[in-house]
């Protein structure tokens, strides 16, 4: 059915949610995951000021990203599953889908924060703009629920699109 899996990492625990996803899909479809994750800028918190890194910066910033990923990689190659690294200078919603489409791949599995309404509006989405601007399947990977002793039963209940 897949026969590649992009699976987008920034290093937070939020994002790597979406490995145990892809793992299974993976087990059953013998596809291979490719792990992504974007080095680039930070964001200058004054919208007109330019960051300019110098060399150093960004050779440090792409051999930890990785060390991140071959990190991740490693116990899933364990596993007997098929795994590729892949580091991207872009943004990180551009790095997803040139990656997608430069790779093939058929299913994007990512996380995202489940933010709504004027969180979305002033955080942006990286996952709400890869879903909009591909036409390969996405899986999006919400946040964990509450745990259950905090939610009540009839807070339970199976959607099944």
């Amino acid at each position: 059915m897949y026969e590649k899996i992009l699976v987008p990492l920034d290093g937070s625990a939020l994002a790597e949610r979406a490995i145990r996803h892809a793992r299974e899909i993976a087990r059953g479809s013998q596809a291979e995951i490719l792990l992504l994750q974007a080095v680039n800028l930070p964001m200058p918190v004054v919208p007109e000021a330019v960051l300019v890194p110098d060399g150093k910066w960004l050779d440090e910033a792409r051999k930890e990203a990785a060390r991140y990923l071959d990190g991740i990689a490693a116990p899933l190659r364990e596993e007997g599953l098929r795994v590729r690294t892949i580091l991207d200078e872009r943004p990180p919603a551009d790095a997803i889908l040139h990656v997608a489409r430069r790779e093939e791949v058929e299913l994007i599995v990512m996380s995202t924060h489940g933010r709504g309404g004027l969180g979305r509006m002033l955080m942006g989405s990286v996952a709400e703009s890869v879903f909009h601007a591909t036409s390969r399947t996405v899986m999006l990977v919400k946040p964990e629920p509450l745990p259950a002793a905090e939610a009540k039963d009839e807070d339970w209940f199976l959607h099944v699109p």
